[in-house]
């Protein structure tokens, strides 16, 4: 069948990769899965750190330096060199870890997100028979549903993501609201989780308080101890408590750090935060920076993102969803969907923060 001037698609005949190409793409697939194990291998171990720095290195040499048993060092070595992280030189049997990947993986966030996303998926195989029923069903699978693996691996990630030095220039970027701050003003972080960047606002702020609240009691329990662990125990509280319904008002400023596209009526956690703020107040939202085409999201980075969504966190916002709940956010929906669920919340104005570095989209909304 060809495609004529009246055909506005592609064609179902339309010819796609050959099995051979999917095999290709499947069997790399698998390839990169098991990689990121073994690139985590490489930093509990501290076999990366024994390669910084100390140029071409045999075997025996790296296995000796390492502690670790020289066959398992030649197969890590072998694989890494396979993923392109590691060099290596035939004529003389060596290795060498380039200084651009010993930066990434020790010294930017990349080795601390592999490590937080590998804890999480020890934690996602291991309730994965749940999820799939619970997929398959289309209940949702909540995050009390997942264990402390998943819980603490999440932290970690958004510790890597979310400096505390990247929080605060985040809220100096929103005109009035620092200096509501440290005039002693209040904030209020919504899905507060482990409390990390409750903990982060309250340091970046000395006189004012925060209050973080989550759904899920756990997530509570350790939010309260690492604002201990902060110094900031005196100026921050945590509740159980819904995002459409938080405690409290008069807030100067009201955040979500990477946690409006979980919920199940981010339409309604917006429209309480509006409520919730004080004249001149106004609300952050961090979340992951989509394009705002479906096309120009197409490639690995939004593969990934698709995959994080599908796998916790719209499953997540199901599992919250009742009847009259608008549909799910999806972990990668981009400026302009948040910003059409804002307005659909009452909020009139939406800006962009423009902070160079940053890994996520943040976003000051006004009512």
């Amino acid at each position: 069948m060809s495609r004529t001037s009246e055909t506005s698609g592609p064609t179902q005949q339309e010819e796609g990769p050959s099995v051979d190409q999917v095999m290709n793409d499947l069997l790399g697939d698998l390839a990169a899965s098991i990689g990121v194990l073994v690139t985590d291998l490489g930093l509990r171990t501290g076999l990366w750190r024994s390669m910084r720095g100390a140029g071409w290195l045999k075997i025996p040499d790296l296995a000796t330096g390492s502690g670790v048993a020289a066959p398992l060092v030649r197969e890590w070595v072998r694989s890494q060199s396979a993923a392109g992280y590691l060099s290596y030189d035939a004529a003389t049997d060596s290795y060498a870890l380039p200084e651009p990947v010993a930066i990434a993986l020790l010294d930017a966030p990349g080795g601390a997100m592999v490590a937080a996303c590998t804890e999480m998926f020890q934690s996602m195989l291991a309730s994965y028979d749940d999820l799939v029923a619970s997929f398959t069903a289309g209940t949702g699978f909540g995050w009390h549903q997942r264990d402390r693996h998943h819980w603490h691996g999440t932290d970690r990630l958004t510790r890597a993501q979310l400096a505390p030095e990247l929080i605060a220039a985040a809220i100096a970027e929103i005109p009035g609201v620092a200096a509501a701050l440290a005039a002693g003003g209040r904030i209020l972080d919504v899905g507060c989780g482990f409390g990390f960047p409750t903990a982060a606002m309250a340091q970046a702020f000395p006189a004012a308080t925060a209050v973080g609240i989550d759904y899920h009691r756990t997530s509570i329990d350790e939010a309260r101890a690492t604002a201990e662990r902060a110094g900031v125990a005196d100026r921050t509280s945590f509740a159980v408590a819904s995002a459409a319904d938080p405690p409290g008002s008069d807030y100067a400023l009201v955040t979500y750090f990477d946690s409006l596209h979980d919920f199940g009526d981010p339409i309604a956690a917006l429209r309480a935060a509006r409520s919730a703020l004080a004249p001149g107040g106004a609300v952050l939202v961090c979340d992951n920076d989509a394009a705002e085409q479906l096309v120009d999201n197409l490639n690995p980075i939004g593969r990934m993102y698709y995959g994080v969504s599908t796998l916790i966190c719209t499953p997540n916002a199901i599992s919250q969803h009742s009847a009259d709940s608008p549909e799910p956010l999806g972990t990668y929906a981009g400026a302009g969907k948040i910003i059409e669920v804002a307005r659909a919340a009452g909020f009139s104005r939406a800006r962009r923060l423009d902070l160079p570095g940053a890994l996520n989209l943040f976003l000051d909304l006004r009512p």
